[in-house]
C-alpha cells in the first residue's frame, strides 16, 4: 500500500498521468502514450523518482519500478498535496472553433483551472456535422488537456464533454451559475446593458459560456437572458475567439477567488 504523507511534491520532477492510482496499491502501470514519453522522450531509468497523479485532485511521489518492452510500471511511494483547485468549478462552454485554436482554448482552460470544457454548436454554425460529430476530436482534446494538466503540476485533468447545440447544453446545466461573455457590440446590437464584473456565485458551480466566432445571435442572447444568465463584456476590444476564454476565467478567479 502506498504510504499516506502530506508533502508536496518537488517542482522539476517529471510527472505522468495514472488514472488508475489510488492510494490503496502499490504499483501502477503507465498507458502507452505515457511509457513512450517516459522511456523514449524523457529516457528516465529504473529508480528514477517521479511524480503519478489520477487526474481527479491526487498525487503521490514515485519510482519508476520496470521499463521494458512489456511496459512501464510505477511504485508508489507517498502521496503528496497537490495544487489546490479553485473554489468554484467552472465548466467552460465554447462554441466550436475551426483548425487547432480548440487545442490553445483547452490547453489554456486547463492551466486556468476548468474542472470541465464543453464544445457547444451555435446558431449559425459553419462546422459542418460531419466534423463537429467525429469523436477524434474528443479524444485529441482531452490528450491535450493531460499534456497541459502535466505542465501546468495539476492534479485534476479536466474532462472534455460531449459535442451539444447551445440550448441542450443550458438544458444540462440548469443547477449551474451561468456566465455568458459577450462582444462589446452587443449592447448596441442586441439591447439591453451588460455588467462590466461579475458577482460572486451563489451556488459552488457555474457554466461560463464564450460565444462563437461570429458573435451571438440576439435570438441566443433572448435564450440566455431567459435562462437568468449574467452578460459580462470583458472590455472595449473584440478578443479573438481563442483569446476570450483566458480572460474570462481570469475575471472569473478575480471575483470569486482561487
Amino acid at each position: 500500500m502506498a504510504r499516506r504523507n502530506s508533502s508536496r511534491a518537488m517542482p522539476g520532477v517529471a510527472r505522468f498521468h495514472v488514472p488508475s492510482a489510488r492510494p490503496d496499491v502499490r504499483t501502477v502501470s503507465l498507458s502507452a502514450d505515457e511509457a513512450h514519453h517516459l522511456r523514449h522522450v524523457l529516457r528516465l531509468d529504473v529508480g528514477a523518482e517521479v511524480i503519478a497523479f489520477d487526474g481527479a485532485g491526487h498525487e503521490w511521489r514515485a519510482r519508476v519500478g520496470e521499463a521494458g518492452k512489456s511496459g512501464v510500471q510505477l511504485a508508489l511511494e507517498e502521496a503528496s498535496t497537490a495544487v489546490a483547485e479553485p473554489v468554484v468549478n467552472v465548466t467552460l462552454g465554447i462554441g466550436w472553433l475551426k483548425g487547432d485554436q480548440m487545442d490553445a482554448v483547452v490547453r489554456d482552460a486547463t492551466m486556468l483551472g476548468a474542472s470541465a470544457i464543453a464544445p457547444f454548436i451555435w446558431e449559425y454554425v459553419s462546422v459542418p456535422a460531419s466534423v463537429w460529430r467525429r469523436a477524434g476530436a474528443i479524444e485529441r482534446w482531452q490528450r491535450v488537456a493531460v499534456s497541459s494538466a502535466k505542465q501546468c503540476h495539476r492534479a485534476v485533468v479536466p474532462g472534455i464533454e460531449a459535442v451539444r447545440s447551445l440550448s441542450q447544453l443550458i438544458d444540462d446545466s440548469m443547477d449551474r451559475t451561468l456566465v455568458v461573455a459577450v462582444e462589446p457590440s452587443a449592447e448596441n446590437d442586441l439591447g439591453g446593458r451588460f455588467t462590466k464584473t461579475v458577482k460572486r456565485p451563489p451556488r459552488s458551480t457555474a457554466l461560463a459560456l464564450i460565444g462563437p466566432e461570429g458573435g451571438w445571435s440576439s435570438s441566443e442572447i433572448t435564450m440566455l437572458k431567459d435562462r437568468g444568465a449574467e452578460l459580462v463584456q470583458l472590455g472595449p476590444r473584440t478578443l479573438r475567439a481563442e483569446t476570450a476564454p483566458t480572460v474570462l476565467l481570469t475575471v472569473l478567479w478575480t471575483m470569486w477567488g482561487w
